[in-house]
């Protein structure tokens, strides 16, 4: 018995690209909120975030969409055994970089592991045991460190 797949190369919210572009919006977004509703745990009478703190935090979360739409722009394009593989590295990869929450890479990787499992579910009809524990594991960690990035 085979199973007809099709390769995505259409723009859609399923891309990587608008997935990671998510991840970094919603990084931004919980820092800043955080930050102005004085909801996180720093002091006030520490020192102001200086420009080149905010440049080094939008490098880093550039960095890992560079990296988490290279894997999922080839995952995509190719079987749903790499989609799955790939959705469930960056999940991995996720919830390993919580520990570094306000570098944004957890977002990041967990929204684009998150809409790569969608789509292999898209493509295969069902979601796989890798494909739903990245599905899982993403979502866990995207939400757990913008939540971390809005209160920590």
């Amino acid at each position: 018995m085979s199973t007809a797949t099709t390769t995505s190369n259409r723009f859609d919210v399923l891309n990587p690209v608008i997935a990671a572009a998510t991840g970094a919006v919603t990084f931004g977004l919980t820092m800043i909120a955080g930050d102005v509703f004085d909801l996180n745990t720093d002091s006030d009478t520490g020192p102001a975030t200086s420009g080149w703190e905010i440049a080094l935090y939008v490098g880093v979360v550039v960095a890992a969409m560079l990296i988490a739409v290279w894997l999922g722009l080839r995952a995509r394009a190719g079987s749903p055994r790499r989609l799955s593989a790939t959705a469930l590295g960056l999940s991995i990869a996720a919830a390993v970089t919580y520990v570094a929450f306000w570098s944004g890479w957890p977002q990041v990787f967990g929204a684009v592991a998150v809409v790569l499992a969608v789509e292999h579910r898209r493509r295969v009809g069902s979601f796989s045991a890798a494909t739903l524990t990245a599905l899982i594991l993403g979502a866990i960690a995207f939400i757990a460190a913008a939540i971390t990035c809005l209160f920590g």
